[in-house]
């Protein structure tokens, strides 16, 4: 297995031979000059013209094939300076690929078309042999969904290179509704039962990543890989409930790794029982516990620190997919930019994240790191997932402004920039939040990886976007130190004017 050492000699020999090209489009009645795309192991020669910066863009690959692969590519060049494209590869996180047309862009060239339930989850063809070490498959499209019988990665690597415009896959984990034998690896809570989501210490779930991006870059020249996870850990599960699920994964292999951790299993699966059962109590309106309902809270965490020990071998297991994943891909392309979504609750609000691990620490196994930082969503977000989950659990004891206070001051964004509680379902964050995260992640990164902002736009649920907030938004990313952007969230939510916001604050900084 090499060493990131051994990479980085790698990809200095690759660079050193051929550059790779990412122009960022000129602007109208000017000759555009190729460019390469800043690259978190290499470093431009001295004397050599200066990079430009990453700027990606998400998408689902039926906007691709729907709106033409030459068009689209031309669009989210000419308005956002694009010069990597993201579609799925693997849509196991949703279904709703194919949005209801008031939620798509009316002015991308073509009108807004419902193909809700009509189109696939997998956008690859898979060869078995990658996947002798996991029982898991990838389950056969329907042929009969909206372009099953297309290969898009296939399709658009070439007109993508005419356009110096390079290719990633993307792929955000699900729950295992497109993969055959996937209850043999769902987790198992503390009272025995099975759980909604993979286990990620389980050795078949493991082996199963690395067959499926090892298929990708064996048969697609791909450039670049993203993945996320969109879960959150036990505790923040019980104390800040996106669901009303048990706590997992207490499955013999998490119960092996605890152990060799140190970690008695059966204490911390009585911990985070009692947690889980008293908060479901606050939830239920039981009258509060004379004692104090945070202070019981505590109690709980000081009496079973093994909750906290649980919590921490429940992350380090996903930072091992992480690691299994990036060793894969760069055995095949060592030149490849690999890296991680990091959705919007741990980039914006899941204290509980932060604290268990630095990105610097994710780094060995991290080209990249890409953080959602939707300005606008984020303040209904806030509403809805924070404040009012907290209020119904632990933090029942303050007041919704009080809450709000309190995580402002935690997370050190500005209480006199950012909305106040009636104003969070009306108006977005600022571009000041983005700026201030992105500062503390680079901080946090310490030039060990790349960070990547997730500029959020035109989000169904979202208050209204304005162009120079978009613009402003991209600016501060850079400002903060980010190496480079992410258009986000779906192209087929995107107007064409907050690309062209996008293109104009990138063209300003390079």
């Amino acid at each position: 297995m090499k060493t990131r050492r051994e990479f980085l000699r790698e990809l200095s020999a690759v660079f050193a031979a051929s550059t790779l090209p990412g122009a960022i489009p000129a602007m109208a009645g000017t000759a555009a000059a190729p460019s390469a795309i800043l690259h978190p192991l290499s470093a431009a020669p001295a004397g050599a013209a200066a990079t430009s910066p990453f700027v990606g863009i998400q998408m689902s690959p039926h906007s691709m094939l729907y709106e033409g692969i030459g068009p689209c590519l031309d669009l989210i060049q000419r308005t956002g300076a694009v010069n990597t494209v993201f579609p799925y590869s693997h849509a196991f996180h949703t279904n709703s690929l194919g949005q209801p047309i008031k939620e798509q862009a009316p002015d991308h060239g073509k009108p807004p078309l419902d193909l809700r339930g009509k189109l696939p989850m997998v956008w690859t063809k898979h060869h078995d042999e990658y996947f002798k070490n996991t029982s898991l498959r990838v389950k056969p499209t329907d042929p009969s969904l909206q372009f099953a019988d297309r290969d898009l990665f296939k399709e658009m690597i070439k007109p993508s290179r005419d356009r110096n415009i390079k290719v990633g896959a993307r792929i955000l984990e699900g729950s295992g509704r497109a993969v055959e034998n996937f209850d043999q690896v769902r987790t198992i809570d503390v009272y025995g039962k099975r759980g909604s989501r993979a286990c990620w210490g389980h050795p078949d779930y493991r082996e199963f990543w690395k067959a499926i991006v090892a298929d990708l870059f064996n048969h697609y020249d791909l450039d670049a890989f993203q993945w996320g996870a969109e879960r959150m850990g036990p505790l923040m599960n019980i104390i800040l409930p996106w669901n009303n699920d048990a706590p997992t994964c207490f499955c013999p292999h998490c119960v092996e790794r605890g152990k060799a951790a140190g970690i008695d299993p059966e204490r911390a699966k009585e911990g985070y029982r009692l947690l889980y059962e008293y908060v479901q109590q606050l939830k239920s309106n039981a009258p509060k516990p004379p004692e104090g309902v945070y202070t019981l809270y505590l109690r709980h965490i000081i009496r079973y620190p093994e909750i906290l020990s649980w919590q921490y071998q429940y992350r380090l297991s996903r930072e091992d997919v992480h690691r299994g994943m990036y060793t894969t891909i760069k055995a095949i392309k060592p030149s490849a930019y690999v890296g991680w979504h990091v959705d919007q609750q741990p980039t914006s609000w899941d204290v509980v994240y932060r604290a268990e691990m630095s990105y610097a620490e994710m780094a060995p196994y991290s080209d990249f790191i890409k953080l959602i930082l939707y300005h606008e969503i984020l303040a209904p977000r806030i509403k809805a997932w924070y404040l009012d989950r907290f209020k119904s659990t632990i933090l029942s004891e303050l007041s919704l402004e009080e809450s709000l206070n309190i995580y402002y001051d935690i997370f050190g964004y500005d209480k006199q920039v950012e909305p106040k509680v009636d104003e969070l379902t009306k108006k977005g964050f600022s571009p000041d939040f983005v700026y201030r995260e992105v500062k503390r992640s680079v901080a946090s990164a310490q030039g060990k990886t790349q960070i990547i902002a997730g500029i959020g736009f035109d989000v169904p649920g979202s208050p209204p976007d304005d162009p120079e907030r978009v613009y402003q938004a991209t600016k501060k990313a850079f400002e903060g130190g980010a190496t480079g952007i992410m258009i986000s969230r779906e192209y087929e939510e995107m107007r064409i004017p907050n690309l062209e916001a996008v293109g104009r604050a990138v063209r300003e900084h390079h």
